[in-house]
């Protein structure tokens, strides 16, 4: 990818079937396998897996849905297991023969609700060596944060005032939407790696969510100009941190929240608005928002602007690291995006 981090493609969209396609392409020119299909049950244990793949028939998949159910991929067998038509016998032997595939590798799918398997299936008998065994871990790790962005989008607004606003926002300006989407998905990505509770994860995923909802006040021919903003339009887009507290703070049990709506362009150096705080005056799960914030706005195409390279972006976020966001914080994300970027080879 040029322009974008391939992780962010993504999860940038809402489709695992798209998604996977994309992830197929990889592990083929990567590794040489020909497909990867994915099975994941719910919390209900339904016999059947939902199943997930591109350009396999109906036939083959459901040899390699009685694989997935009567092996232990879903739990029990250490990563990248191997099953192989020259280890396999009976039945499991005959249904990989009938699949057409000569050797297959396992990966454990969790998250929330949802486990089951992703697995990479070859033409030939195949012994995947250390760094293309990494690679398979890094294509389920993507697949694992697509389907906790979706699982995400359907259950993080529980609270009716929230989803109003929300609506609402989306119906102004849809690309805010898919932006506080992100910035909530990429702080809990920093939050879990930087040791956040469980708790404090679900805070940050809420406040996250909820960081730009005071540009439902700024007017259209700002928020969505199609080109760069006055100085004088840019001073009324400053406003949406204090417009955002405003709406919110009314609503029943925010007070958690309000932090990160008002003070996400806060900066270490105490340069930031509308506050001007500086250091560890800045809540630590605002500075997270913060850096998840600059992340999704500099990796985003605007049309004034095409996004940055990943490579640009590592290097504004150590510029700026111990200047407008938290040096610590600054590492963490940087080892994040340094681990995604591994799928670009």
């Amino acid at each position: 990818m040029q322009n974008s981090l391939f992780f962010k493609n993504v999860i940038n969209s809402d489709s695992i079937f798209e998604s996977i396609g994309q992830l197929n392409d990889i592990a083929k020119k990567s590794i040489g396998c020909e497909h990867i299909s994915l099975f994941l049950m719910d919390e209900k244990h339904q016999i059947t897996p939902a199943s997930y793949s591109v350009n396999i028939s109906t036939a083959v998949m459901e040899q390699l849905k009685y694989i997935v159910l009567h092996t232990q991929f879903f739990s029990q067998m250490p990563e990248g297991s191997r099953l192989s038509v020259y280890e396999a016998d009976g039945m499991l032997r005959d249904h990989l023969l009938k699949s057409r595939y000569e050797c297959i590798y396992g990966f454990h799918i969790k998250h929330g609700p949802s486990y089951g398997a992703l697995l990479f299936s070859f033409p030939s008998d195949t012994q995947l060596k250390d760094d293309q065994l990494q690679l398979c871990n890094l294509i389920k790790l993507h697949m694992e944060q697509l389907i906790k962005k979706i699982q995400f989008r359907k259950q993080v607004l529980k609270q009716q005032a929230y989803e109003s606003l929300f609506n609402t926002l989306r119906v102004k300006d849809s690309f805010t939407v898919d932006h506080c989407y992100n910035v909530a998905f990429y702080s809990t990505l920093l939050g879990a790696k930087a040791g956040v509770s469980e708790t404090e994860l679900e805070t940050l995923k809420l406040g996250a969510l909820l960081h730009d909802v005071g540009k439902l006040a700024i007017p259209d021919h700002i928020l969505m100009k199609p080109g760069r903003l006055t100085d004088e339009e840019f001073n009324v887009i400053r406003q949406h941190p204090v417009i955002g507290f405003e709406l919110l703070k009314e609503l029943q049990d925010v007070e958690h929240l309000l932090p990160m709506v008002r003070w996400h362009h806060e900066r270490m150096d105490g340069r930031g608005y509308p506050d001007q705080l500086s250091g560890s005056d800045i809540p630590y799960l605002v500075r997270i928002v913060s850096i998840a914030d600059a992340f999704d706005a500099m990796t985003s195409t605007r049309v004034y602007r095409n996004s940055l390279h990943v490579h640009e972006v590592r290097e504004q976020l150590l510029t700026h690291a111990g200047k407008q966001f938290d040096e610590k914080l600054v590492r963490i994300f940087l080892s994040i995006i340094d681990e995604q970027m591994q799928m670009n080879g």
